[in-house]
């Protein structure tokens, strides 16, 4: 699962109030992406500007903030811009718009259900002093919905002088050490998530794989950056380039950009975007870090290319989202699984496999199961998984995608999520 930062991040820098309507405004987004409220409270939105020239600001104050129905009441008062309040339950849509531009609008539902708990994201920070990082509550819902709750949530942490937390999320690398944080919220509270600040270290991003499906008018690509560096990378740019005439440089705008939030030392993220093509070959190419906000150990193997046949079709299933809320009673799964393809895949199983030493191999069948009737290209479906305690704590946890391979995708190794170390303090 992606998190657009909505810090004031910029290709040059920090974009300040005074010099935001100075810019042109080619489009609005609104962060969260998505928005549960409990009747009778409320939640921040942010809204980001994204400017022709690739730099990018804060304009929560700027816009107009609308919603449609009533169950919602969304604030463009002065010092409560952007204050959402749950009135009713439904769902509703909110926009943001300025200068003649409507941002994408937000799916926001107002919820009656009980809050299950509360995750971190990311889990643990490798940070060098003086590091920002957009944190993300993930907040659980009996009805089996999840939504970033990084707005309402109390932020707390063990040691001030190390780390030092934002309302929103915003981590601040304050001092060298090693504390924790946690999010606490509705009587709920998150697991533990350990800090590491060092006075300096370095990231290494690299695109260690790019999948690319194609029909006949668009290209899907999906990409997986690895950090093989010593420090975290937070706040960096991924661009994606087609039929470039050379290889992309530090600078460039591709044909389609993303921000990512945060990447730890030996992790992966994943990102997609959708790329408007003709039939034919077409070469695809990535460029991670492309604004070189990163500093790295290695700055030469930051790009990938390859070729994609836009005649090419097939389905391509790929875990997207794979996290756990423990308690002393229960693990509670929860399962993003993204159709990444060009045709629709029509039945097909999620295995989650709960307490094994062992990645799971075609053919077996988990400890649970849930059955997809059918999955539509650009799509993604949500599973949840609740399972009583059992002695597991902690507990080697997978999951796997058409574990019985029924489906003939174009990509068959993203298939498979692991090892999930759950606890439970």
């Amino acid at each position: 699962m992606l998190f657009l930062l909505s810090l004031a991040c910029t290709k040059d820098g920090i974009l300040g109030d005074d010099t935001a309507a100075d810019k042109e405004l080619l489009g609005i987004l609104i962060a969260p992406e998505s928005l549960i409220v409990p009747i009778g409270s409320t939640a921040q939105l942010r809204a980001t500007g994204l400017y022709a020239d690739r730099t990018s600001g804060d304009i929560t104050q700027f816009v107009e903030w609308s919603a449609s129905g009533g169950t919602v009441s969304v604030s463009n008062s002065l010092d409560a811009e952007g204050t959402v309040e749950g009135l009713s339950v439904g769902d509703t849509q909110i926009v943001a718009s300025w200068q003649g531009i409507d941002s994408v609008p937000l799916n926001a539902s107002v919820t009656s259900a009980e809050l299950l708990g509360l995750t971190i994201e990311p889990k643990e920070l490798d940070l060098a002093l003086g590091d920002e990082v957009q944190l993300a509550a993930i907040a659980a819902y009996s009805d089996g919905n999840r939504a970033d709750s990084s707005s309402q949530v109390r932020w707390l942490t063990d040691s001030g002088s190390i780390a030092q937390i934002a309302a929103g999320g915003v981590l601040l690398a304050a001092g060298e050490g090693s504390t924790n944080i946690r999010a606490e919220w509705e009587g709920m509270s998150t697991p533990d998530a350990p800090v590491t600040v060092v006075k300096s270290a370095q990231a290494d991003l690299v695109v260690s794989k790019m999948s690319a499906v194609a029909s006949s008018s668009e290209v899907t690509v999906t990409v997986t950056i690895e950090n093989k560096g010593q420090k975290g990378a937070s706040e960096f740019w991924v661009d994606v380039f087609l039929d470039p005439s050379g290889t992309p440089s530090v600078g460039e705008l591709g044909d389609d950009f993303d921000l990512l939030s945060y990447v730890g030392p030996g992790k992966t993220i994943q990102a997609n975007f959708v790329l408007s093509a003709s039939a034919g070959q077409h070469t695809v190419a990535v460029l991670a870090d492309s604004n070189d906000d990163v500093k790295e150990s290695n700055e030469s193997n930051n790009t990938f290319s390859g070729q994609v046949d836009a005649g090419a079709l097939g389905p391509n299933l790929s875990i997207s989202y794979f996290d756990y809320v423990a308690d002393e009673y229960s693990i509670y799964y929860a399962v993003d699984v993204y159709n990444s393809g060009t045709e629709t895949v029509d039945e097909f199983y999620i295995d989650l496999f709960v307490d094994s030493a062992d990645k799971p191999t075609v053919g077996d069948v988990g400890d649970g199961f849930v059955l997809v009737e059918s999955l539509e290209p650009g799509e993604t479906t949500y599973a949840d998984f609740l399972v009583e305690y059992g002695g597991c704590y902690p507990c080697w946890s997978h999951l796997y995608v058409d574990s019985d391979q029924y489906i003939d995708e174009t990509d068959e190794t993203d298939n498979y999520a692991g090892t999930l170390y759950v606890y439970n303090e």
